[in-house]
């Protein structure tokens, strides 16, 4: 009887110990894929849609066609979209100068044809409704021509 009790508590551990990491590997892969349809949305140019997938942080500042022409002046600057790379995701549950929340961010390393060696991030929050939307965008590169491959 002991040895079933002492199992049983063990078992209770490593699920309790276990679920926080679950529950973060399913909100990165939530927020991944909020993440990838607002990329696709921006290298396709529907703005439009990009538009409605960013925070109200975002939307409350800029006016929609005014950040439309913003980012499209930013892609054309980009040139061509040649591919995209996660190299890094992490969630966390607080981030400097930001309320408490759910925060996403992911770092990638991307290809276009007038910027060399391109690298992306965003972060993203989880909303009221559990939506993950777009709080920032930033990127870094080198001026030159890139390689995108034909």
């Amino acid at each position: 009887m002991k040895k079933t009790l002492i199992t049983f508590i063990i078992s209770i551990f490593f699920v309790n110990s276990s679920f926080p990491q679950i529950n973060t590997e399913s909100q990165l892969q939530e927020s991944s894929k909020s993440a990838i349809i607002w990329l696709n949305n921006i290298n396709s140019e529907n703005y439009p849609q990009a538009y409605t997938g960013l925070s109200d942080q975002i939307t409350t500042r800029f006016d929609s066609l005014d950040w439309m022409s913003g980012v499209d002046q930013m892609m054309v600057s980009f040139g061509e979209f040649g591919g995209r790379r996660e190299v890094s995701r992490e969630f966390k549950s607080s981030m400097e100068g930001l309320p408490d929340g759910y925060y996403a961010v992911f770092q990638y390393e991307s290809n276009y044809k007038n910027t060399l060696q391109h690298s992306e991030q965003l972060i993203l929050h989880q909303d009221d409704k559990r939506n993950w939307r777009i709080l920032d965008y930033s990127y870094e590169f080198k001026d030159g021509e890139g390689h995108i491959e034909e």
